[in-house]
């Protein structure tokens, strides 16, 4: 799972600040959001394990190693946040539960000043995708990225990288991405969660009969049932096509690939299938 982990670590990049505090709830999630369920730790939390049981106005549970060794872990609510008391590296100190995305980000404050600890977890039944080929990783500010890239690679990147680089696609390609509704879904999932949202969200939602919220809702929800997974899969099958059809409109194949391509994207066009309908199926 390390290997992996690596790559969804980029996922939580923006509820991080350098030594700093988790940032803030992203615009649209809701400040009473359960967050019972039992969690895995990727990277620095490897081998830790929580599992909460939330009462709406708190949470009980433990968090255990991969020995066995663990604490109780009794919190109380604060906006959209559980904190509760936590002994970590012999430190007293107070951890900070947020739900993020695909599970929680934790930050951990010691007593004694020496600097906080950030920490993600994953949500147990949630499958770790490896990255597809053409991935690339999150792009710095001001660098440009081709559009078949950011297909390939958007999963992992941030919320505010994925809006801002959305944003800078030209319309053409944008328009393309809107015609595979399970990946557009998906986009449009990632596209919600940046602060502050990018300009192209509206275009994005504008015919698909949904707003952020009943997105979030409705993936956050497939995340505790299972469908999450086979979401994720029909994504991966469908970006494959989304892709050719990038491709191909950036002349990057011969044109007997593109026949395949425009056989395909006419069939997903013809579908009428919308974001609405998407989320409807999970």
């Amino acid at each position: 799972m390390g290997q992996f982990a690596r790559y969804w670590r980029s996922l939580f990049r923006i509820f991080t600040g350098a030594g700093a505090m988790v940032l803030m709830l992203t615009v649209f999630a809701s400040a009473q959001e359960r967050m019972g369920g039992t969690y895995y730790g990727l990277d620095e939390a490897q081998g830790l394990t929580i599992q909460l049981q939330d009462s709406g106005s708190g949470a009980t549970g433990r968090i255990s190693a991969a020995d066995g060794s663990g604490q109780a872990i009794n919190g109380t609510r604060q906006g959209g946040s559980i904190v509760t008391d936590l002994i970590f590296r012999g430190k007293r100190g107070s951890a900070k539960i947020i739900p993020k995305g695909l599970g929680l980000g934790i930050t951990w404050t010691p007593q004694d000043g020496s600097g906080d600890v950030v920490f993600a977890f994953l949500r147990q039944g949630l499958e770790l995708p490896a990255p597809p080929p053409g991935y690339a990783p999150e792009p710095y500010p001001g660098i440009s990225v081709e559009p078949h890239t950011f297909l390939a690679s958007y999963e992992f990147w941030s919320p505010n990288a994925v809006a801002r680089i959305y944003d800078s696609i030209e319309e053409q390609y944008r328009a393309i991405i809107r015609l595979f509704p399970v990946v557009h879904t998906d986009v449009i999932w990632k596209l919600c969660q940046s602060s502050p949202h990018p300009r192209e969200l509206g275009e994005a939602l504008r015919g698909e009969g949904v707003t952020c919220a009943q997105v979030d809702n409705a993936l956050k929800d497939a995340q505790r049932t299972g469908a999450f997974n086979g979401f994720k899969r029909q994504v991966h099958a469908e970006r494959a096509d989304a892709m050719k059809a990038v491709e191909c409109a950036r002349g990057i194949h011969q044109p007997n690939i593109c026949l395949e391509a425009a056989r395909r994207t006419q069939q997903a066009a013809m579908a009428l299938q919308t974001v609405k309908t998407v989320l409807r199926g999970l």
